[in-house]
């Protein structure tokens, strides 16, 4: 065992929205009632509740077995209590026509000093966008589809999970809602907050499993945790391409470009002796070899379903609700998922210049792209210098731009 995590232990807030017959929520009191009756039947179980969503919580494990464990014990009391009350469980980063994006966070520790912890946040950063690209699970989100993979990660999770700081370790403070955080102000975990919601238990395990195998990497053997600015760039923007793409991305590692699935499966490697810690080797991660395997994605099953449904968002909730009620629904689909080809990569300065019409306030645009606000401001100083765009103030001094193509 390592002398930075010790012990290795694992845990996760795993969201999912309960859905009523109609495919609507049901009410946040009636979440805290279901909540109630699993931690009755479970005393170690800590289920809890945010926004309409049951939040499935297993304590701190150290183990894979026992991680595996008590999840489907959890799920198996989550489904008794849902049939009891005639709902419904849906499992994915959005709830299609309804609010708020749905996550999956997973904490790794033990940590003992803020330090060490905060090195790690820092050097977790490069694997956020394949771990989102591994995740992504809302195709289909507040009235879109087709652009994103992960609407959830394309916009921030509406500010709770925001792209990645860079912190000098002893210069840094307690802070919330980034893509990875330093949690030793209130535990003595690192989380990883950029992964939409899973519908898959096995697949949910063996993303905790794998995380807690890079942290362990990324603590023990000294990695670096100081991007250069070139190499901060590259990870926002392969953030981007996470999720607009999934495991179809092609992504910008140390200068070079590198496939989704090649690099997940470098990733794997990277954490085997983690994972070790946890009695668990990568050749057991069998759900997430075959997703890399085909490049396939939650994300991509939705919009199948999707596209089965007609493109109704209603419809396409209440038949994943159904789907999901056979809990291998996921492992079933990947059998018979063709093998997907990499995607070229797009032009993220032109989708930046797209978003903008007339008077646009330059906060859309910080929330518009994980791109750093220095990177952003030399972007569009560019496009102002190319006549793309014209900038101007608000009586209060603040920029906004309007593209010169506009009407």
């Amino acid at each position: 065992m390592g002398a930075i995590l010790s012990p290795l232990t694992v845990g996760y807030d795993w969201e999912m929205a309960v859905l009523k017959k109609t495919g609507e929520n049901v009410k946040e009191k009636d979440v805290e009632r279901l909540a109630d009756e699993i931690r009755m039947r479970m005393p170690w179980a800590q289920p809890g509740t945010d926004l309409e969503l049951i939040e499935s919580r297993v304590g701190r494990v150290g183990s894979f077995d026992e991680l595996v464990r008590k999840s489907e014990r959890f799920d198996e009391e989550l489904r008794k209590a849902l049939d009891k009350h005639g709902w419904s469980l849906l499992r994915g980063g959005s709830r299609p026509f309804e609010r708020e994006p749905v996550g999956a966070h997973i904490h790794v520790g033990t940590f003992g000093r803020w330090e060490d912890a905060a090195r790690v946040q820092n050097g977790m950063a490069r694997y956020v966008a394949p771990l989102a690209a591994l995740m992504a699970n809302s195709p289909v989100y507040r009235g879109r589809s087709g652009d994103y993979k992960s609407y959830r990660v394309a916009s921030l999770a509406e500010w709770c999970s925001v792209p990645q700081q860079i912190v000098e370790p002893a210069l840094s403070q307690p802070s919330w809602g980034e893509d990875v955080c330093n949690k030793l102000a209130w535990g003595s975990t690192v989380e990883l907050r950029a992964c939409d919601s899973t519908c898959s238990t096995r697949l949910m395990c063996e993303v905790v499993a794998l995380v807690a195998g890079l942290m362990w990497h990324v603590a023990e053997r000294g990695e670096e945790h100081l991007p250069s600015r070139e190499d901060y760039d590259s990870i926002m923007d392969n953030r981007w391409r996470a999720a607009k793409y999934g495991l179809q991305a092609v992504f910008v590692l140390d200068g070079e470009e590198v496939a989704a699935d090649a690099l997940l499966t470098r990733m794997v490697g990277l954490a085997e002796d983690g994972m070790r810690v946890l009695g668990v080797s990568g050749r057991e991660l069998g759900v997430i070899r075959s997703m890399i395997a085909k490049r396939q994605t939650q994300a991509d099953f939705q919009l199948a379903v999707f596209e089965a449904e007609g493109g109704d968002a209603h419809r396409l909730t209440r038949t994943l609700a159904n789907i999901q009620r056979d809990t291998k629904a996921f492992e079933k689909y990947l059998r018979r998922a063709p093998t997907l080809p990499a995607a070229a990569p797009g032009d993220h300065a032109r989708e930046i210049l797209m978003s903008i019409g007339r008077e646009t306030p330059y906060s859309v645009l910080v929330r518009n792209t994980p791109l750093s606000p220095a990177r952003l401001d030399d972007m569009l100083t560019r496009f102002v210098d190319e006549g793309a765009l014209v900038e101007g103030r608000s009586e209060m001094g603040v920029r906004h731009y309007t593209r010169t193509d506009v009407p």
